[in-house]
């Protein structure tokens, strides 16, 4: 619907969404979307709003207020909101905005994750463009709430994944690592000796790994070590401490602990396993 009010010129429009009890127990759902033309008129307080908001500035200026702290996002720049807090944004010249209420599931702690790894304030990529565009036509003609809670699922992890996803280089640091984690699991190494091989340094390395594929660089070292413990298993007669020796772990004690924490059995019940 076109909205004529206080700070907002003619071209406004937002839509609304009631999600159904099963939706609100179990999928990912909008409240409310839309796009505003703001002039320096424009400013929203609240002490609470249940959702989070995803506010993309397309153009202009946007301040936000949260938890004393204050952002000022432009053009190609967008802020997190957890509108559960006590808040509050404005234009003090003009902006051009598109906007998104969500929640549902883990929507908090997907939006917590995205707000550790990226901050409240951080550009935005084409594809989120398009991915908030699309959700605020389909709101406006009452798609399926599964058909929309998977848009938002898709948005989020988009979100979590970051810029990474879009610096080829990075990607192919990725890769590169990957790699040097395959062929040299076997051995004693760590994240230290992975971010070399990559020339970062752990810190930063780690951060760009996790962002990138979701796993802290200790835990994929410690998933491929695992996987080639069970094939070993599976396919092999070397001895448990053989196979702890093969792939990496420094005792039987802690590939037993490490196995069993992973998969709930010990490396001896897996083996003798039917699959």
């Amino acid at each position: 619907m076109k909205l004529i009010e206080k700070g907002l010129n003619n071209h406004s429009h937002m839509y609304f969404f009631s999600p159904s009890p099963m939706a609100k127990s179990v999928l990912y759902y909008p409240l409310c979307a839309g796009e505003f033309f703001c002039d320096d008129n424009y400013r929203v307080e609240r002490n609470c709003y249940d959702s989070f908001l995803l506010l993309l500035v397309a153009d202009g200026e946007i301040i936000l207020e949260s938890e004393n702290e204050k952002y000022s996002a432009v053009k190609g720049e967008m802020l997190l909101v957890d509108c559960y807090k006590k808040h509050c944004y404005y234009s003090e010249s003009f902006a051009h905005t598109l906007w998104l209420h969500i929640d549902g599931v883990n929507s908090k702690q997907l939006f917590y994750e995205i707000i550790s790894q990226n901050g409240v304030k951080q550009k935005y990529s084409a594809q989120t463009v398009n991915c908030v565009s699309r959700l605020i036509e389909n709101i406006k003609h009452s798609e399926s709430e599964y058909e929309l809670s998977s848009e938002i699922h898709f948005l989020l992890c988009s979100l979590l994944r970051g810029e990474i996803s879009y610096q080829s280089k990075k990607v192919s640091v990725i890769e590169e690592a990957k790699s040097f984690v395959e062929k040299n699991y076997m051995n004693q190494i760590g994240v230290e000796d992975i971010a070399n091989s990559v020339n970062m340094s752990a810190s930063y390395f780690s951060k760009v790994f996790k962002g990138a594929t979701t796993y802290s660089p200790y835990d994929y070292l410690l998933s491929v070590r695992l996987e080639r413990a069970k094939e070993l298993l599976l396919n092999s007669d070397y001895s448990i401490s053989e196979i702890a020796f093969k792939t990496g772990f420094n005792s039987d004690a802690n590939f037993i602990y490490c196995f069993k924490n992973a998969t709930s059995v010990s490396p001896l019940r897996f083996r003798k396993m039917k699959f």
